[in-house]
């Protein structure tokens, strides 16, 4: 379905539709030629159907060519197919990484003593893994059997 069908499904003119998303008539145009539309004008097309962006551009979509014809070595897995324990060890790696870094600004900008820094590491890093690990339980349930 494209910009246009969902226009005319509200029973909206473009120049309606133009007013409610606070766009132009000319940018409505355009969106419904089939010219990729910025970001912003996504949301604001969106928020006037009250869809999110994510919605619309579904919606408006159309696929090259159908589902069932996709190859496997085109297709990519979605980003919910990785694990929730690997989930989470790149979670508690990024967040590691970043305690790290804000420990060596503290040492480097605000004279801390390097000879803490490892104990203040480990300290930090072992909470910040474990509150994340406790808000990911907590978000999804236990999943240990994974």
């Amino acid at each position: 379905m494209g910009l246009k069908s969902l226009r005319l499904e509200k029973g909206w003119s473009q120049e309606q539709l133009a007013a409610i998303s606070g766009l132009s008539d000319r940018t409505i145009q355009r969106a419904e030629r089939g010219e990729t539309p910025s970001l912003e004008t996504v949301r604001a097309l969106a928020a006037s159907f009250d869809l999110s962006p994510a919605q619309l551009r579904d919606l408006i979509e159309t696929p090259e060519e159908p589902a069932t014809m996709a190859t496997p070595e085109t297709s990519t897995p979605p980003a919910a197919s990785i694990p929730a324990a690997w989930q989470r060890v790149i979670l508690a790696a990024a967040a590691s990484a970043a305690v790290l870094t804000g420990l060596a600004l503290m040492q480097a900008f605000a004279g801390w003593d390097p000879e803490l820094l490892p104990v203040a590491g480990l300290i930090g890093v072992g909470i910040t893994a474990t509150l994340i690990f406790l808000a990911m339980g907590r978000a999804k349930g236990d999943d240990a059997g994974e």
